[in-house]
């Protein structure tokens, strides 16, 4: 559990992912993410749904986080929508791709989560808040280093009425307490 976490501070209902960003995770993850090595999708998603498994989770809606226009055209997929889909049927539960846009910002890899919580701040917006409202989501990204992507989906789900906000990725970045 992250210092945030751990202290009580985390706005999301919780957090989960499967595995820490390591050797072995960062030698699936970043190709499945830059380099199209889609067959790590099941693997990668399965741990997930496995990382899930102790929580009685009932969830409305399960969203990947959003790609702005110009990186999925450059990428040419949203990695986090590979994840989601298996996911989602798991959890019967309706995968929304359309509610929340986002803009194009920089990269976000070698910032700090001070430059990562700014960066991110305002980047999504809710296209139709009727779909949001009274829902159960979950959120489900490859790697979560800081949060701050996680914590910006919260803040606008929730202000467009959501009930929960859950949150899931393959990987997480362990900073030392």
């Amino acid at each position: 559990m992250c210092p945030h976490c751990a202290s009580g501070e985390c706005d999301l209902d919780f957090i989960r992912s499967a595995c820490i960003y390591d050797d072995v995770s960062k030698n699936i993850m970043l190709p499945f993410k830059h380099a199209s090595r889609l067959q790590y999708q099941t693997l990668m998603s399965s741990a997930m749904i496995n990382a899930l498994r102790d929580l009685k989770l009932d969830v409305d809606i399960v969203i990947p986080v959003p790609l702005a226009w110009k990186r999925l055209f450059k990428r040419g997929y949203n990695q986090a929508t590979l994840l989601a889909r298996p996911i989602a049927k798991h959890y019967n539960a309706y995968m929304d791709v359309d509610s929340i846009t986002r803009k194009y910002r920089s990269d976000m890899g070698h910032k700090t989560t001070k430059q990562r919580r700014e960066n991110v701040r305002g980047v999504f917006k809710i296209v139709d808040k009727n779909k949001i409202k009274g829902k159960r989501i979950l959120l489900v990204d490859d790697v979560m280093t800081s949060g701050a992507t996680f914590y910006e989906l919260n803040r606008i789900l929730r202000n467009a009425g959501a009930t929960a906000v859950y949150a899931v990725s393959f990987c997480r970045v362990v900073h030392a307490i």
